[in-house]
């Protein structure tokens, strides 16, 4: 089944919506990575004693993880605008061939197709 030009405005309008989602999230998060933390200042200067610094360091790690994480994704969602705006979104970019409805669905932002993703997992590329 073929991807409608409905279908379509209906992806571009959930990668819209996404982000904008990831953008306030990524800022929320770089602001929160990159605060001063402890009443010295960063979770460095604290006492080494003091059983807040390893929480506070370990949520600074998991803050700068989710960061990059999401940083990607954005990247991603931000690609696949493009592609709308070039007029070669829902096609895999190895192949050529239509990326399925199903896996649009399931990842709007997606560039290749279940056979070339399947592939690039496999041979450990993206």
């Amino acid at each position: 089944m073929s991807t409608t030009a409905i279908d379509l405005w209906g992806y571009r309008q959930r990668l819209l919506t996404l982000a904008e989602r990831l953008s306030h999230g990524v800022s929320q998060l770089t602001s929160e990575a990159t605060r001063p933390t402890g009443a010295e200042g960063t979770a460095a200067e604290a006492p080494a004693h003091d059983p807040t610094a390893t929480s506070t360091a370990a949520d600074e790690e998991v803050a700068l993880s989710v960061l990059v994480s999401e940083g990607q994704i954005l990247a991603e969602v931000r690609a696949a605008i493009a592609r709308f705006e070039a007029g070669t979104f829902g096609r895999c970019e190895k192949c050529g061939r239509a990326v399925s409805r199903t896996r649009l669905d399931a990842v709007p932002y997606a560039r290749h197709c279940i056979r070339c993703a399947r592939a690039d997992e496999s041979n450990g590329t993206n």
